[in-house]
């Protein structure tokens, strides 16, 4: 009773604060409308509850799904995560309400509340609050299903796709730094989320697991990743949304945000204190239990250091950043894409073109990051040369030259989704461990193996010819799903090929992916159509400005890639063909690996 009781407290005080903290940040602003005393308090006490239970699902989802070993202390976990869920759906039900209300000046419970209610949710802050909302009341759905490793990932997952679409109504942080802004909002809320939710969990929890060795040694390596992407993610947020530096002296906004990096150096202390008791071991000796002991107390004063920055967190989520008063970018190109014209493309600007995206980093570290795990297998070097190839080339694409003139030529858009499937996802895919589900699937099946790896190529070009491309130009979401699905698309079609059995098998499945792709580039140097004309036909450029024959080079380069790639599938198969034979022949001996 009495843990329920300081519980209840703390929320108590940190609903406190979240509102004065808002209404700190929020000052005399001209964004926001007066909804009214409702809203003004309700809306910083929505999104902290939101928050704090969507943590708690993620993170409880991820050590259930990947740290914890008993049965029993998974089912409590997932029970929950289930609770976490549940909170997190009527959370933001209600940070829906207030959001309206402050959007549109009506206050809650008024005659009009409500009237323009589908005007809202037809808006991109509207869309994204309503799926935020229903993937939560589906992760609720999951979490009551079952308590095995699979539905916790699932879980997770979800959760995961919450905080994507948490991240998608965030503030814009000015004009050009809008795609920034919403990336390392992604970051920073998968990281908050595991880290918090998951020491929650595990001090809720019998001590046979929350100080199991094992289960807090891979813990503690999580919230390290954590803590660094919170830095990171963090300090790149912040400054985006400041006009000068001279906010941090002005802004109310922006010394919330500075509080927090306070509170995350001080929570890198305990970190360290927490790792030296861990390194000391939780034994039955008297050391041990001193060790276990400390470790829980500096637990709760984490939780309690991470709970009041996810206070202050929830405030600046209810007041407008200084950023937003920022002027966009002028001209055609500055209205459509956010960013100003970037200059006619020669060999020195085209080697110095740099836009970093947070989210392409963080994909490349997470992935190596997993491939060197402390409780890993040993990694064949060869492989790990690939992997980390492949997140170099995966950076490069997404924060280089291709990133920068993608926006305004149709070329360098084509350009970067082929070699992020051909060049970043073959890389990656040939690196990693055959699923064995997926080798006993296609190991004798060369038709099925041959779709499977034609498959990536067919959807990508898919997504071009149809309106797809159209948003994925025009909103960020949209964007990373078109990114994904050319990098997880090369690395699926490289395991297909891998899968099947006998160099002739895997020729054959090799050819499909290389015929679509010399096809594609064959259509693009002769058809008459321009791929989102509305956009590549509209941006202003007074270089280049022929953007149907800036596609048929587009078509060329599609047509270099699939030969270069071609050429390298022969030398590989032609080469490993022995080894490969012999990895295939015996699926079981790669299954323990594939499955650890």
């Amino acid at each position: 009773m009495s843990a329920i009781v300081l519980v209840l407290v703390t929320m108590l005080v940190l609903a406190l604060i979240s509102v004065l903290a808002a209404d700190a940040a929020g000052g005399d602003n001209l964004v926001l409308r007066d909804a009214g005393a409702l809203a003004r308090v309700g809306g910083p006490i929505a999104s902290m509850i939101a928050d704090l239970a969507a943590a708690l699902t993620l993170g409880g989802a991820v050590v259930s799904g990947w740290l914890l070993r008993e049965q029993a202390d998974r089912a409590r976990a997932m029970t929950l995560v289930g609770i976490g869920a549940a909170i997190t759906t009527l959370a933001r039900g209600a940070s829906l309400a207030f959001s309206y209300a402050v959007a549109t000046g009506q206050s809650v419970g008024s005659a009009r509340f409500g009237s323009d209610l589908s005007v809202f949710l037809a808006t991109d802050l509207g869309i994204w609050l309503v799926t935020a909302v229903v993937i939560a009341a589906a992760a609720t759905t999951i979490a009551v299903t079952g308590t095995s490793r699979g539905t916790a990932r699932t879980v997770a997952i979800a959760a995961g796709l919450v905080a994507f679409s948490s991240a998608m109504t965030g503030h814009a942080g000015g004009g050009e730094n809008h795609e920034v802004a919403t990336s390392t909002m992604l970051v920073h809320l998968l990281a908050v989320g595991i880290w918090l939710g998951g020491l929650a969990v595990l001090q809720l929890l019998p001590s046979t697991s929350r100080d199991d060795a094992a289960v807090v040694r891979g813990y503690s390596h999580l919230a390290l990743i954590c803590w660094i992407a919170l830095a990171g993610s963090g300090v790149w947020a912040l400054a985006v949304r400041m006009n000068s530096l001279s906010d941090i002296l002005t802004s109310a906004y922006v010394q919330l945000g500075v509080a927090k990096a306070v509170l995350l150096i001080v929570l890198a202390m305990f970190g360290v204190l927490q790792r030296r008791q861990v390194a000391t071991g939780f034994g039955s000796s008297a050391a041990g239990q001193q060790a276990a002991g400390t470790y829980r107390r500096l637990a709760v004063l984490e939780l309690a250091l991470m709970g009041l920055a996810v206070a202050l967190a929830a405030a600046m989520s209810s007041s407008p950043p200084p950023a937003d008063a920022g002027t966009p970018p002028a001209g055609p190109a500055g209205v459509l894409t956010g960013y100003p014209l970037p200059s006619a493309p020669d060999l020195w600007t085209v080697l110095t073109a740099w836009r970093p995206d947070p989210f392409g980093m963080m994909l490349a570290c997470v992935m190596l990051l997993v491939w060197w795990r402390p409780r890993g297998p040993r990694r064949d070097r060869a492989r790990s040369i690939r992997l980390v190839l492949g997140g170099v080339v995966l950076v490069l694409l997404t924060s280089g030259p291709l990133n920068v003139y993608g926006k305004v030529l149709v070329s360098a858009h084509l350009l970067q989704h082929v070699l992020l499937l051909a060049g970043a996802g073959v890389l990656i895919g040939s690196a990693v461990t055959v699923p064995s589900l997926l080798q006993r699937l296609l190991a004798t099946r060369t038709w099925l193996a041959a779709l499977v790896a034609a498959a990536p190529v067919a959807l990508l070009g898919a997504a071009y010819a149809g309106p797809f491309l159209r948003s994925a130009l025009d909103g960020h979401a949209a964007h990373l799903a078109l990114q994904m699905l050319a990098l997880c698309g090369g690395v699926l079609m490289t395991l297909a090929v891998r899968c099947a059995s006998g160099t002739r098998r895997r020729t054959l499945a090799a050819t499909a992916p290389l015929v679509l792709g010399l096809a594609a580039g064959i259509l693009l140097i002769s058809t008459d159509l321009l791929l989102a004309a509305s956009w590549f036909g509209a941006t202003g450029r007074t270089w280049l400005p022929d953007a149907l024959a800036d596609q048929q080079r587009g078509g060329i380069g599609v047509l270099v890639v699939s030969v270069l790639t071609g050429l390298g599938a022969a030398l590989a198969l032609r080469g490993r063909g022995t080894a490969a034979d012999d990895h295939t022949a015996k699926p079981a001996a790669v299954a323990p690996t594939a499955t650890r």
